[in-house]
Order: structure tokens, then C-alpha cells, then sequence
């Protein structure tokens, strides 16, 4: 669990860089390899901010919609000590001295959401590998697209999982489908808001 490929990585970098990004998102952070990617974009090039949101709890983490891998996911949360993956997260925070440009917020991406529109943050990327379960998928596309920024992206991740397919499908409807990454290191899916057609 838990993996981003090189290429996931250095897109969001290079889209923070580009686009000057002052505000991310990064839902689903657990060993934290697309949040510190971010984190150093940021630090590198636009000054801004990931926000890392993650409640780092089996009991969130609980996946019930894919049946055909089930015993996989619930033998996953069995031999996972989500608090020792918090700990490491927070230690390489401190190591590398990144706390002017990432953040973690531990806490369900649904009430994040709501701390962050009560203090008006907007987000110019989001990355949704949070709970791959039909409801949370939605719920984090509904949540946090209000909460995007005018010129904003959204990652959404393992975009072949049936479960995620309905998110895929609002999110086509409502920002420009940059491109799908299907392949052997890749499942995920660009989309964009507020871009020029030019």
C-alpha cells in the first residue's frame, strides 16, 4: 500500500512549479510518497503549502467495495500500525526541516474539509487516495472540489477500481480531463479547472 510512482510524483511537482501552486492537498498520505514529493515543490518553487490529510486509522482505512480483493485489504489493516506510520511521517517533517511547506492534518478528509472552509483555504491541486470505497470517493470529490482554487487540478487515483469509476465520471463532467496514466506504475487520472482551451 501506499505507493506513487516517480512519474505521479514529478507531475504534481511540476504542476505546483508551473502553475505556482500556494495550496495542496494531499488526501491519503500514509508513507507519504506523493505528500513530501509536494512538500518539496513547494519549498522549491511556489513557497506554498501540502496539506497532508490522513485520520492514520485502521478503522478508516476499512475498504469494503472491491469483494474480489477483500481478505488482501482487511489482511493489509491487520499487520499495519497506522500510528507507527504517522510517527515516521512526522519524524521526516522534522528531519528535513519541512514544516514551512507541508502539514498534517490528522483527521477523516470529510472533517478537514470543513476546517478548511471555515478558514477559507483553497486549494490549486488535490489528490484523492484516500478510502477507495464509492461513498468516500464522492464524498472527497463533493467536499474539497468548492474548496479549489480558480486555475486548480485534481489527481484522482486508481481510476480502474470500479469503485472509483462514479468519482471518475463527476469529475469528467465538471473540469477538463487532462489525461489518464494507465499502465504498469500507473492509475490515476489529471483533471483541470479554470485552464485555458489555447
Amino acid at each position: 500500500g501506499g505507493g506513487c510512482s516517480h512519474e505521479k510524483a514529478l507531475l504534481m511537482s511540476f504542476v505546483i512549479s508551473k502553475f505556482g501552486l500556494k495550496n495542496t492537498a494531499d488526501i491519503g498520505v500514509y508513507r507519504g510518497r506523493s505528500f513530501f514529493p509536494q512538500a518539496i515543490a513547494h519549498q522549491l518553487y511556489s513557497k506554498g503549502m501540502v496539506y497532508g490529510i490522513d485520520p492514520f486509522s485502521n478503522l478508516a482505512a476499512i475498504q469494503n467495495d472491491r469483494i474480489d480483493i477483500k481478505k488482501e485489504l482487511d489482511d493489509f489493516l491487520v499487520v499495519t500500525d497506522f500510528q507507527m506510520l504517522y510517527d515516521n511521517v512526522s519524524k521526516i517533517i522534522e528531519d528535513k526541516n519541512f514544516q514551512k511547506s507541508c502539514q498534517l492534518v490528522r483527521k477523516k478528509s470529510s472533517e478537514a474539509a470543513l476546517e478548511f472552509k471555515k478558514q477559507n483555504i483553497k486549494f490549486g491541486l488535490v489528490h484523492i487516495d484516500g478510502n477507495h470505497d464509492t461513498k468516500f470517493v464522492i464524498e472527497d470529490v463533493n467536499n474539497y472540489y468548492p474548496l479549489l482554487s480558480e486555475k486548480s487540478f485534481i489527481v484522482l487515483d486508481d481510476i480502474s477500481w470500479e469503485s472509483v469509476k462514479p468519482a471518475y465520471t463527476i469529475l469528467n463532467k465538471e473540469m477538463i480531463l487532462i489525461d489518464d496514466f494507465i499502465n504498469d506504475e500507473n492509475d490515476f487520472a489529471l483533471f483541470g479547472k479554470g485552464l485555458s482551451d489555447k
